[in-house]
C-alpha cells in the first residue's frame, strides 16, 4: 500500500463554480489595484476589470495547457524565463483586446503578469484556496496527458526520497515537535517503520550516494582528495570528478538501471533519465527535450511563482542572518548575499524542478526514482541543524513528500515511498574560530613552507553549491600543486598531502622532512586524532595523549578513538586500506561536554568525519517491505537493502540492463504486489 492521506477526488461542480467566481472577482480586483499602481496600465470601469478577471481565469485554466507544447521547450532552455516573457506577451495582448483597458508597453505587461501571480498566491492563502488542491488538480491533468505513453504495471515502483544531511536524532526530535507531520502520520499509522544506519568515516554525500546508488565506495577517502599518481585533486561535486568516480564504481547495473531516473544527485545510479545529476551533466539527455521538466514548466505561472519564492527566500535568509548576529547566537558564521542566492537555489528552484520531475516520472510509470532534496543540508551548514530557519525548510520538505505520496495514488502503477538520509550533521565552532587560524595556515607554519588548500572548502561551499560555482568566480583548480603541502577539508575531516613521491609517505619520512608537523597538529586545540602509516607497514591513530595501532589493536595511553564510538576502529581501518588515503588524515575533536565538532571549513554545522550525529542517518520504509539489518554499516550495505526491496516488489534488478524482461518474473511479482 502507499502511505499518504487519501487522494483528493475532483470537487463537486458547485465548489468549482464557487472557486471560479471568487477567482474571477479577485483577479478583477487585483487588476484594478495594479492599474492604480502602474502608470502605464489603465482600466476605465470596474465591469471592465471583472470581464478581464474572467478572461484571465479562462486563459490560465484552458489556453496555457494547450500552449504547453510550445512553452515547455522554451522554458527548459531558459529555466522558466521564457515562460514568464511569453506569459507577459499573451496577457498583454489579451488585455489590450478587451474594452476599457490599455497597457503602454512590454515592461508594463511584464509587471502585470508577475503582479497577478504574486497577489493571486496571497489571495489563495487568505481564502484557503488550498495550494494542495491546486497541486492535486494539476496531477490529475498530468496523468491524463501521460496516459498513452505511460508504463502500466501491477509491479510496484519505488520512489526513494533523500533528505540530504538529516541525522536520525534530529529527525526523531522533529517527529516529536510536529515539524514533519506527514512522516509522523506514516509512523503512527504503522504504514512505515524507522531504522538507522551508520556511515563510514567519510560521512558526506559523495561517498554515501556512490555507495547507495552504485554499491561501492572503494578509494573514496573523503569529499575531496588528492590522486598522487595523476597529480589531480578529486572533488566529488565537480562534473569531471563525479563522472570519473561513477565510471570507476559503476558496473552498469546500479540502483536505477532498470527504467529509473535520478534528480539532484551527484551520481546517476545508471539511470536512463538524469536531471540535475552531476556525473552526467554533460550527457545528452534521454528522450524529449527537457525530459522531466514538463509538469513544472507547462504553465508560466509556476515559473513566476518560483521566481517570487526565490525573492522571498533571499529576504528570509537575510533576516535570519541579521537576527542571529543581533541576538549573538553562537556558533555562527558570516552569511552574505551570495549564500542567500545559493540557498534560494537549493530550497526553491531545485526543489520545485525535482518535485515536478518525480511526479512526471511517476505518471510515465518509471520503475525506480531517486531524488535528493538539498535544501535542509545547505541551510543547516550555515544556520545550524536545529535552528528556526533550518527546521522551516524541513517542514516544507515534509509538505513536498506528502504531495508526492498523494500523487502516487493516481499513477498507472502502484508506488512505494522510501525516505532516507545520506548522513547527518554535527554543530560546533569552526577550527579557525577555536584555533585562531585555518588548518591550511597551521600546516604551512609547521612545515615552514607555502601550503595550499581548496578555496571552496575554505569558503564553506557545499556540494549543492557546485551548480552556481562558475558564476561566483571560484578560485579552485583540479590540478594539484605537488610542490607544497596541500590541505583539503571535508567538514571536520581534513587530508594533508605532502610533496615528494607519488605514494603515501610514512611517519618516519614525515618526521624527517617536517619534524614539527605531527607534534604541532596533535597540540592544536581542535584536533582529535590523525591517521599515519609507519615504515613497518602498520598504521596508527595518534591522539594528544595516546596511540591506537590499527593492525595489532594495541593502545598506548588514552585511546584517541574512544570518544568516537565502538565502530570507529573499523571505520578508520577501511579508509586506511584505500590507495588514495592521504599522508595524514586529520579528524577534529568531539567535545565531550557539548557534543560539538570543529569543521575545517567555514560552516556552523558540518559532516565528513567522525563525531556526533553526522554518522547516523536513517531509513523510513514501508511496512510491507522487509526490515533492514539492525547493524547497517556503510552506504554499500544500504545499496544492498534498497536493491533487495526492488527485487522484493518484483522488479528485474538481477537481469543485465537491456535484456528483455521475463514475463514470468512480472507474473510472479503481480501475485506478490
Amino acid at each position: 500500500m502507499n502511505a499518504s492521506t487519501p487522494a483528493h477526488d475532483s470537487p463537486p461542480w458547485p465548489v468549482l463554480v464557487w472557486r471560479a467566481t471568487i477567482t474571477a472577482v479577485w483577479l478583477g480586483v487585483v487588476l484594478l489595484v495594479l492599474a492604480g499602481l502602474l502608470p502605464g496600465f489603465t482600466i476605465d470601469r470596474w465591469p471592465d476589470a471583472l470581464l478581464a478577471g474572467i478572461v484571465v481565469g479562462l486563459l490560465n485554466a484552458v489556453i496555457w495547457p494547450a500552449l504547453s507544447v510550445v512553452v515547455v521547450p522554451i522554458s527548459v532552455l531558459t529555466l522558466g524565463v521564457g515562460a514568464i516573457l511569453i506569459d507577459a506577451l499573451v496577457v498583454g495582448w489579451v488585455l489590450n483586446a478587451l474594452p476599457g483597458i490599455q497597457l503602454a508597453d512590454f515592461g508594463t505587461q511584464l509587471a502585470v503578469a508577475i503582479g497577478l501571480v504574486v497577489v493571486s498566491t496571497a489571495v489563495s492563502s487568505v481564502l484557503a484556496i488550498d495550494d494542495d488542491a491546486v497541486f492535486d488538480r494539476e496531477v490529475r491533468g498530468l496523468v491524463r496527458r501521460r496516459r498513452r505513453m505511460a508504463t502500466t504495471s501491477e509491479v510496484p515502483g519505488i520512489v526513494f526520497i533523500q533528505v540530504d544531511g538529516l541525522a536520525r536524532s534530529v529527525f526523531e526530535r522533529a517527529l516529536r515537535s510536529g515539524d514533519v507531520p506527514t512522516l509522523r502520520r506514516w509512523l503512527a499509522s504503522g504504514s512505515h517503520h524507522l531504522a538507522g544506519w551508520t556511515t563510514g568515516w567519510s560521512s558526506q554525500t559523495g561517498v554515501s550516494q556512490c555507495g547507495i546508488l552504485h554499491g561501492s565506495t572503494t578509494d573514496m577517502p573523503a569529499f575531496r582528495w588528492v590522486d598522487k599518481a595523476a597529480d589531480t585533486v578529486v572533488v566529488s561535486n565537480h562534473p569531471a570528478s563525479a563522472h570519473a568516480i561513477e565510471q570507476a564504481h559503476s558496473d552498469g547495473n546500479g540502483l536505477l538501471a532498470h527504467h529509473g531516473s535520478s534528480y539532484g544527485n551527484l551520481f546517476s545510479g545508471d539511470a536512463e533519465r538524469a536531471v540535475m545529476t552531476m556525473s552526467v551533466v554533460t550527457r545528452r539527455k534521454e528522450g524529449r527535450i527537457g525530459a522531466g521538466y514538463g509538469a513544472y514548466f507547462a504553465r508560466p505561472q509556476q515559473a513566476i511563482r518560483t521566481f517570487v519564492g526565490v525573492v522571498t527566500e533571499v529576504v528570509r535568509e537575510r533576516r535570519a542572518a541579521l537576527s542571529q548576529r543581533r541576538r549573538g547566537v553562537e556558533p555562527r558564521i558570516e552569511r552574505g548575499w551570495t549564500y542567500a542566492a545559493v540557498r534560494a537555489f537549493t530550497t526553491i528552484i531545485s526543489r520545485d524542478v525535482s518535485v515536478a520531475g518525480v511526479v512526471n516520472d511517476m505518471a510515465e510509470g518509471r520503475a525506480a526514482i531517486y531524488v535528493d532534496f538539498l535544501g535542509y543540508d545547505e541551510v543547516a551548514h550555515h544556520s545550524g541543524p536545529e535552528r528556526v530557519d533550518t527546521l522551516a525548510v524541513l517542514r516544507d520538505l515534509d509538505l513536498q513528500i506528502g504531495r508526492i505520496a498523494r500523487a502516487a495514488e493516481r499513477m498507472p502503477r502502484p508506488y512505494r515511498i522510501v525516505v532516507l538520509s545520506d548522513h547527518g550533521q554535527t554543530q560546533g565552532p569552526t577550527f579557525e574560530q577555536r584555533a585562531g587560524e585555518t588548518l591550511t595556515a597551521l600546516v604551512t607554519r609547521l612545515c615552514g613552507e607555502g601550503g595550499s588548500g581548496d578555496a571552496d572548502a575554505e569558503d564553506g561551499r557545499t556540494e549543492s553549491s557546485a551548480w552556481l560555482r562558475p558564476g561566483r568566480g571560484s578560485r579552485r583548480s583540479d590540478q594539484a600543486d605537488r610542490s607544497v603541502p596541500l590541505v583539503l577539508a571535508s567538514g571536520n575531516l581534513a587530508l594533508v598531502s605532502l610533496p615528494g613521491e607519488p605514494r603515501r609517505l610514512t611517519r618516519e619520512e614525515i618526521d624527517e622532512r617536517y619534524p614539527q608537523l605531527i607534534p604541532g597538529l596533535l597540540a592544536a586545540p581542535a584536533v582529535g586524532f590523525l591517521l599515519v602509516r609507519s615504515q613497518d607497514g602498520s598504521s596508527s591513530v595518534l591522539g594528544p595523549r595516546g596511540v591506537h595501532n590499527l593492525v595489532t589493536g594495541v593502545i598506548e595511553g588514552e585511546d584517541p578513538l574512544a570518544p568516537f564510538g565502538p565502530l570507529a576502529p573499523v571505520q578508520v581501518a577501511e579508509v586506511d586500506g584505500y590507495r588514495t588515503v592521504a599522508d595524514l588524515m586529520v579528524n577534529s575533536i568531539l567535545d565531550a561536554r557539548t557534543g560539538e565538532v570543529a569543521a575545517f571549513e567555514d560552516q556552523v554545522s558540518s559532516h565528513g568525519g567522525l563525531g556526533g550525529p553526522q554518522t547516523h542517518p536513517f531509513l523510513l520504509y514501508p511496512a510491507s517491505l522487509s526490515a533492514p539489518p539492525s547493524d547497517l554499516l556503510g552506504s554499500p550495505a544500504v545499496h544492498r537493502v534498497l536493491k533487495g526491496w526492488l527485487r522484493e516488489v518484483g522488479q528485474p534488478v538481477d537481469q543485465p540492463v537491456g535484456q528483455p524482461v521475463d514475463p514470468s518474473v512480472d507474473s510472479a511479482a503481480d501475485r506478490v504486489g
